[in-house]
């Protein structure tokens, strides 16, 4: 599978990383996991059902409340944002 990290997600990842809320690692390893197994049951990969975004999906950073937003279209997953849960739900709220 092939990844395309979008401009937003960049941006979220260093936020949270400047704030001292997650590793780099754990995101490095959250990226790696997905791409060799999306299926694997600690990222909770599901569909989002969403009028304005028919292709989207979230996985889980395991063992943290963060998620990652993608957009899945074929064999290509472009990573949106990286979230808390809270953002998470508002980001999803009216979708």
């Amino acid at each position: 599978m092939k990844l395309i990290k979008r401009p937003r997600y960049e941006r979220t990842v260093k936020k949270i990383l400047k704030a001292h809320k997650l590793d780099k690692n754990i995101i490095i390893q959250t990226e790696d996991m997905f791409i060799e197994n999306p299926k694997e049951p600690s990222l909770r990969y599901h569909k989002i059902i969403c009028k304005k975004d028919k292709h989207r999906w979230s996985i889980t950073v395991p063992n943290t409340q963060y998620r990652i937003l993608i957009t899945q279209i074929e064999d290509t997953a472009y990573f949106v944002a990286l979230l808390n849960h809270r953002e998470y739900d508002k980001n999803n709220k009216d979708c």
